[in-house]
């Protein structure tokens, strides 16, 4: 990783390369965008909002290049390229202007929220968008020469998932944003200032306000029914990310003074792989650090 970013950093021509060549290769292993996102954040950090609008918009360029030779269409891989990095880069800079992580990480939750408010205004109700699109993706694997009250409890799942799939999708791209942004802060600080982004991660502690904007969205989706609560759940679900985030800082900042912390934090990352509803977990202690500050507790010996 270290080596990729020393690439990145060596000039324009580099970190284009880099850019695009990741890009491409998310088109096979999906994971791969997090990286091509964290390598124009890099020298955005590290040099500014100028240079990473041109690394941007060169980047773009090329990327409309492969697609219409690849494609015959330059559109939707400048389009899909476009939504991957801008954000990224509104958001680095952001970052390297004010060096508030919370600020920036909260600035990414809402976008994802403007996300769900604008694909309402768009389609009114977006869940009926989805619940076609579902139906056609599901049709044959729904229909299968299943049993008819199998087949009933499908289309049921396929409905349920499409209510909150607005929510689900904002929520994916916040994290993918996230990710990408604490990667980059990585790279800078073995790069630039060893040291430097531990003690930023591990800081991490977004303000109250957050906690009490999400609470009330939980709040109103289990009060109100109907369209209601689906969009308050789809507002909440990307709001969400932000403390599964600082859950994260919490587990590294506590188990960071343990003695035997890696071991211990290592197997809450291997147990995420068996268990992903630990996730949830994770979130929760994000949340209640808002008011327990798990950080200043004293230690267990």
């Amino acid at each position: 990783m270290r080596g990729l970013a020393a690439y990145i950093m060596r000039g324009r021509a580099q970190a284009v390369s880099a850019i695009c060549a990741l890009t491409v290769l998310s088109w096979i292993v999906s994971l791969a965008s997090l990286l091509a996102a964290a390598a124009l954040a890099l020298p955005t950090l590290r040099k500014g909002a100028a240079e990473g609008g041109l690394l941007l918009g060169m980047a773009v360029a090329i990327m409309a290049l492969i697609g219409g030779l690849v494609l015959g269409n330059p559109l939707p891989a400048a389009g899909y390229a476009l939504a991957l990095w801008g954000p990224v880069w509104l958001l680095a800079v952001l970052l390297r202007e004010t060096a508030r992580l919370d600020w920036t990480l909260g600035a990414a939750a809402l976008l994802a929220m403007a996300l769900v408010l604008g694909l309402y205004a768009v389609y009114g109700d977006p869940m009926r968008l989805w619940l076609e699109e579902l139906r056609q993706f599901s049709k044959a694997f729904v229909e299968g020469g299943r049993p008819a009250a199998e087949q009933a409890l499908l289309r049921q799942n396929v409905e349920l998932f499409a209510r909150y799939m607005t929510g689900g999708i904002a929520a994916g791209s916040m994290l993918t944003v996230g990710f990408s942004l604490l990667l980059a802060r990585w790279w800078q600080a073995t790069l630039f200032n060893p040291g430097g982004f531990r003690a930023e991660f591990q800081g991490l502690r977004p303000a109250s306000a957050w906690a009490y904007a999400s609470l009330g969205l939980f709040a109103l989706a289990g009060i109100a029914d109907g369209g209601l609560a689906e969009f308050a759940w789809n507002l909440a679900l990307p709001l969400s990310m932000l403390f599964l985030l600082t859950g994260f800082s919490v587990l590294h900042a506590v188990f960071g003074r343990q003695a035997n912390g890696g071991f211990w934090l290592a197997g809450v990352y291997v147990a995420l792989v068996f268990a992903s509803p630990l996730i949830v977990l994770i979130a929760l202690l994000g949340y209640s650090d808002t008011w327990m500050d798990w950080r200043n507790r004293p230690r267990v010996a």
